[in-house]
């Protein structure tokens, strides 16, 4: 993983602790100003990039 998206990462978790999904947001906004990129959350249940794992019993 690159610095880069480190920092990205790291922001926009402290945006999404402090303030839920505004703080997201605005996290976004932050790292895009600094040219480090935004992260997109996914709602699509069936994603199979973001979707769990299906459990098997």
């Amino acid at each position: 993983m690159s610095l880069r998206e480190r920092l990205t990462r790291r922001i926009h978790a402290a945006g999404l602790r402090i303030a839920k999904e505004p703080g997201g947001r605005a996290a976004n906004t932050v790292t895009g100003l600094l040219g480090l990129g935004r992260i997109e959350l996914c709602t699509n249940p069936s994603c199979t990039d973001c979707a769990p794992a299906p459990t098997t019993r």
